[in-house]
């Protein structure tokens, strides 16, 4: 399905998977399966080789957007390779002025190859099985029922590596992957993210896979199952 949508596309589809947004395209809320109501982050800047999308939360004030909307008109074409926008520093210093800035993030946002070989060591968690969500994992039991398809790998009859869909839409599916530290360097996340990938295909949605520039671990797990990068996800709160 997703080998048919361009990277601008995608990059539309992934703002949608990740926050709610009004009737005009405003920002609202992290968009969690579970329906809490943390507020999005003010400014959102997606950005491909083909392109760039920006998204504003509904609060932010006209001449504020007006600013970054223009800012970001002059942002160079391709982009698709930079770690970050060339214009972060204007973008940063427009929203210090309206608020202090509590959080600004960016990293890659990748999309999964065609084929993608199907794990066997990997378990369907759903509330039948929820007995090997021990220890570390023993809290995520709450997310069993929101955050499906729900992948695991089992050691001893307890999950060490998980793969759910931590953000969701009509479209899409965001991955959110967790590996106990005793089991991590085995190959375990590649394992229950392919499945979980497979999984979300089976809904007919389109499995997405994002992370930040610091998290190198989770960039690894993105090289050894061929990810595709189609961009780079910048926003700041």
């Amino acid at each position: 399905m997703e080998e048919h949508v361009s990277d601008a596309e995608l990059m539309k589809i992934q703002v949608e998977v990740l926050f709610t947004q009004d009737e005009n395209g405003h920002l609202q809320h992290i968009n969690e399966p579970t329906g809490a109501a943390e507020p999005a982050p003010r400014f959102f800047f997606g950005y491909t080789n083909e392109g760039s999308i920006c998204r504003f939360r509904h609060d932010l004030p006209d001449n504020v957007v007006a600013q970054l909307k223009e800012v970001a008109a002059a942002e160079p074409i391709p982009m698709s390779s930079k770690k970050i926008p060339k214009s972060h520093s204007q973008f940063e210093d427009i929203l210090q002025s309206h608020a202090p800035i509590e959080r600004v993030w960016v990293g890659p946002a990748y999309r999964f190859p065609e084929h993608i070989t199907p794990p066997t060591n990997v378990v369907r968690l759903s509330g039948e099985n929820a007995e090997f969500l021990k220890k570390d994992f023993a809290e995520m039991v709450l997310e069993l029922n929101s955050w499906q398809p729900y992948l695991a790998i089992i050691e001893n009859s307890q999950a060490v590596s998980i793969c759910r869909s931590v953000r969701l839409s009509s479209r899409a599916h965001e991955a959110g992957v967790d590996t106990l530290i005793d089991y991590r360097r085995r190959g375990y996340a590649t394992s229950v993210v392919a499945a979980w990938a497979l999984a979300v295909r089976a809904l007919n949605r389109i499995p997405l896979y994002s992370t930040s520039w610091d998290n190198v671990a989770s960039q690894g797990v993105a090289r050894q199952l061929g990810l595709v990068q189609y961009g780079v996800d910048y926003h700041v709160t």
